[in-house]
């Protein structure tokens, strides 16, 4: 490790430095890029007020709470509410149960480090910001073991530096569920279970996706365990610590709404999803209507459908060159919103996926790597434009 750190050294300040002239960028050129109030009105929860909505001043930290940040950031301040109602066609400003679509852990870590900071905007800016740098360090150190330095170095900055990383930058759970993430990846490739289980059960109550990590890990495991490296009641015991924190998820769900899947109720009644009965069926209908589409829009766009596309090319070119743990991996988050959601974020949801990065390190050599790092970095601020002024990105 002591290795690792000395090649990174001079990377970390080179990241460093290219975020702190993002966040400069930000403050200074904001303007550039007109306040979509429309969308901040009509289409999204406004816990904490942006002033330009009323004619006021741009505000930075304010500025990078957006769309589900807001909820994040209400949560961590005033936790769940008691005894909400479910209310079927959801309304934003009546409905405080809303909350509960939001798992737990990240607006915990934020409501624990403010008790120190006093200042939730603060707070989430740092937790940020630290993450940032963590989830640098740690891809970077993980894919070096894994594969190599210089396979780690052009992982870190293709994957840091795509245009939709901004969402690294906000108060999204995006951050927290990548370390857990990168950690949970790296103990399941090495076998080690204990570890491997503790980073699956916080990955559990972070965001709803990493529920569909349990299957491949149960997979390794019983692999392990049909070769007699894993006894039958360490099997178990590694069952139960993954369960464990989702099971006090449930519990807290059940003590305060009397239902312990009412997380999943609003969820499932958080748009009208009487125009989604067939996630999957209306998913490849507006694929094949691809041409009719327009560029950016918040359900159905070119740019999902590219992501999707782009995504699903990745994955198949990468099948026999990124380890199989961590090419299940991508595969399970590229199938999941397909099956189970519109095409609403998906370009957000693959921002996780560090494995396809690990492949584009090795397929991307000499003049096109540093072409596509170019690129990637100038969609990337101008990208953020964008984020800050309350346009849907993602």
């Amino acid at each position: 490790m002591t290795k690792t750190f000395k090649y990174i050294g001079p990377w970390i300040y080179l990241f460093l430095g290219i975020n702190i002239a993002l966040y400069f960028f930000i403050f200074f050129f904001q303007d550039k890029i007109s306040f979509n109030i429309r969308n901040y009105t009509i289409s999204a929860h406004h816990y904490l007020v942006d002033a330009r909505s009323r004619g006021g001043s741009f505000d930075f930290l304010r500025a990078l709470g957006q769309f589900d940040a807001q909820w994040y950031l209400k949560i961590a301040e005033k936790g769940y509410p008691e005894n909400p109602q479910l209310i079927p066609n959801v309304n934003k400003d009546i409905n405080s149960g809303l909350s509960y679509a939001f798992f737990p852990l990240y607006p915990l870590l934020l409501s624990l480090f403010n008790t120190v900071i006093n200042n939730i905007e603060l707070t989430a800016f740092a937790v940020t910001n630290v993450l940032l740098l963590i989830n640098f360090i740690s891809l970077y150190y993980v894919v070096s073991q894994l594969y190599s330095e210089h396979i780690a170095r052009k992982t870190v900055f293709l994957f840091f530096l795509f245009p939709f990383s901004i969402f690294f930058r906000s108060y999204f759970t995006e951050g927290l569920f990548l370390f857990l993430l990168i950690w949970f990846s790296y103990f399941l490739i090495q076998r080690q279970w204990f570890y491997s289980a503790c980073f699956l059960s916080l990955l559990f109550v972070t965001r709803p996706n990493g529920l569909f990590l349990a299957p491949l890990f149960l997979f390794f495991a019983s692999q392990e365990y049909k070769k007699n490296r894993i006894r039958l009641s360490s099997f178990f015991q590694l069952g139960t610590i993954a369960i464990f924190p989702f099971f006090l998820w449930l519990w807290f769900c059940f003590y305060y709404t009397s239902d312990p899947f009412y997380w999943f109720s609003i969820q499932s009644n958080w748009y009208n999803f009487q125009q989604f009965s067939f996630p999957l069926t209306n998913n490849l209908q507006t694929i094949f209507q691809f041409f009719s589409l327009p560029l950016h829009a918040f359900h159905k766009s070119k740019i999902e459908v590219l992501t999707i596309l782009t995504a699903g090319a990745l994955l198949f070119y990468s099948r026999k060159k990124i380890k199989p743990e961590l090419w299940w991996i991508s595969l399970l988050f590229w199938a999941v919103p397909l099956i189970f959601k519109d095409t609403m974020s998906f370009s957000r949801y693959q921002i996780i996926s560090f494995p396809l990065f690990i492949y584009l390190a090795t397929a991307l050599k000499g003049l096109s790597y540093k072409l596509v790092i170019l690129v990637f970095l100038f969609y990337l601020f101008f990208t953020s434009l964008f984020f800050v002024n309350w346009y849907w990105v993602g």
